[in-house]
């Protein structure tokens, strides 16, 4: 089996353990630039910083793109991804499986996951559960030795 599908069999084990997550491209655009400032600024400052970009350039009316606009977008932004991964001297898949490891290992909020369960998905973004026991987390190993080229 490739690396390829291995990440990304992983990520369908993945989405069908979180069965209420739906395609959303706000809640997309959110995590992306979430993800995007993260190694910049403080947890607190992403949150903020987030917050205030979502709501400023992606109001809850807005009137979104064709699926084809979308779709093209949301694959640009791999191509950067793997491209920039790549260009740092490491291998995409293998960055991917780690990735992948260590957010299978994340448990969902039990009071959100109870609140889908009955209510169903409210369209926000998943939460991590904050009291879930951290030797029961995968911590990614992006060092050069696990995931060069």
């Amino acid at each position: 089996m490739s690396n390829e599908t291995t990440h990304e069999e992983g990520l369908k084990k993945w989405r069908a353990d979180r069965p209420s997550l739906e395609a959303n491209y706000r809640v997309y655009f959110q995590n992306i630039i979430e993800e995007i400032l993260e190694p910049l600024y403080s947890k607190e400052n992403v949150k903020i910083f987030t917050k205030e970009i979502v709501e400023r350039y992606y109001p809850e009316l807005v009137v979104t793109s064709s699926r084809d606009a979308i779709i093209d977008a949301i694959c640009d932004t791999q191509v950067f991804s793997i491209n920039e991964i790549e260009l740092m001297g490491f291998d995409n898949n293998k960055c991917m499986q780690e990735t992948v490891k260590e957010i299978s290992s994340r448990n969902q909020d039990p009071l959100q996951k109870d609140f889908w369960q009955i209510w169903g998905y409210d369209g926000t973004k998943w939460q991590k559960d904050p009291k879930q026991d951290p030797s029961t987390l995968y911590k990614a190993n992006y060092s050069f030795k696990q995931c060069r080229r």
